[in-house]
């Protein structure tokens, strides 16, 4: 089930993608990311999309720390932190 949300969240993600520079782009040329580094609105926008494909990557890795318990999140933490074998 985790796949298939993330696969959608991917789909989405590139729509989003595509609908603020491939569609600009396939209308206006070159010259949309001329405005690009002008406009805030549209550096907002980007990096807000920037962000959410960084989050549906790294989301794999935290995700089975979300929803096990806590003696199993404790066994993630030390695995990512690198502190195996510490007590």
């Amino acid at each position: 089930m985790m796949l298939i949300l993330l696969t959608l969240a991917a789909l989405f993600l590139a729509f989003a993608v595509f609908c603020m520079f491939g569609l600009p782009y396939m209308l206006m040329g070159p010259r949309m990311f001329d405005q690009l580094a002008e406009r805030r609105d549209q550096q907002v926008m980007a990096g807000a999309l920037l962000a959410a494909a960084i989050s549906l990557v790294l989301a794999p890795f935290f995700v089975p720390g979300l929803i096990s318990d806590g003696s199993r999140v404790q066994v993630m933490a030390e695995t990512l932190t690198g502190f195996i074998g510490r007590a």
